[in-house]
């Protein structure tokens, strides 16, 4: 008899008998309730490298709440957005965190980015490493970074661990996080199957909401030919499955800079035809 199997099978399948506690966690494991830790009222994703939070204390977020960071041409896109995102989401998690608001510390003012090498291009192997320290006292936090990419991947914790309305955040908070591989990517084959601009954008956000860097845009191969190529406009025109299925030059420095806004690399792969 299979113990802990999924759809029954249309074949007996026999294994060797197991202990009778082995079986009972077996089957109890899915009906367990969640086990809300002081660690895991700090859900960020993925999970950092190292998250010390000792005490479960928070505060509020001020509703003038800013971001100081030195110029960047991709970053301040990145820091607008997520400003916005900081004063009007207002998330209610799934399971209140079971921490204590102080009423008597300042709001939290301003988050103070300090990047070493501002000037590091998007390429394989940036470093992406970045320290993050929200103290119990004073009204700023401090995001230190290598590079520009590695801001904007604590930015995107910064934005994890607020909550509630009005927002508070987790405070005698420090993450340390970089990423276990240089290439974390997503492929999306438009030559087999469509996709509009604006579907392609927000997959990129979605991956940079989940850390993620390279988005391999398989763009022509055999089935399609939906670039535009002003030398070519033949290949397109006659390639594409449709008149309303090609992406023209603006169309891809329009994914390419929204990518870099993002943290996210476009590798576009073109097949000859």
């Amino acid at each position: 008899m299979r113990i802990c199997g999924g759809k029954r099978s249309m074949f007996q399948v026999s294994v060797p008998p197991i202990s009778i506690f082995a079986t009972i966690i077996c089957l109890t494991l899915p009906f367990l309730p969640p086990i809300l830790s002081l660690q895991s009222a700090v859900n960020v994703w993925p999970k950092p490298r190292l998250v010390s939070w000792p005490k479960p204390l928070a505060r509020s977020l001020s509703t003038n709440f800013t971001i100081n960071s030195p110029y960047h041409q991709n970053l301040q896109p990145a820091i607008s957005r997520y400003l916005r995102l900081f004063r009007t989401e207002h998330h209610h998690p799934l399971i209140t965190p079971s921490v204590n608001v102080s009423t008597s510390s300042p709001h939290l003012q301003t988050l103070s980015i300090d990047i070493s090498d501002p000037t590091a291009p998007l390429q394989h192997g940036v470093n992406e490493t970045y320290s993050l320290s929200i103290s119990e006292e004073g009204e700023t936090a401090n995001l230190t970074a290598e590079t520009a990419w590695g801001a904007m991947r604590g930015l995107e914790t910064f934005s994890q661990l607020v909550w509630g309305n009005p927002s508070v955040v987790p405070v005698g908070l420090y993450i340390w996080d970089a990423p276990l591989f240089a290439h974390r990517g997503v492929m999306l084959d438009t030559s087999r199957n469509y996709y509009g601009v604006e579907d392609i954008l927000r997959t990129i956000e979605a991956m940079s909401a989940n850390k993620l860097n390279v988005f391999h845009w398989h763009l022509t191969d055999s089935h399609s030919f939906p670039l535009m190529v002003p030398s070519e406009p033949e290949l397109a025109a006659k390639g594409a499955y449709g008149p309303d299925m090609i992406y023209s030059p603006s169309d891809v420095a329009k994914i390419v800079q929204f990518g870099l806004e993002h943290g996210v690399r476009v590798l576009p792969e073109i097949d000859s035809p």
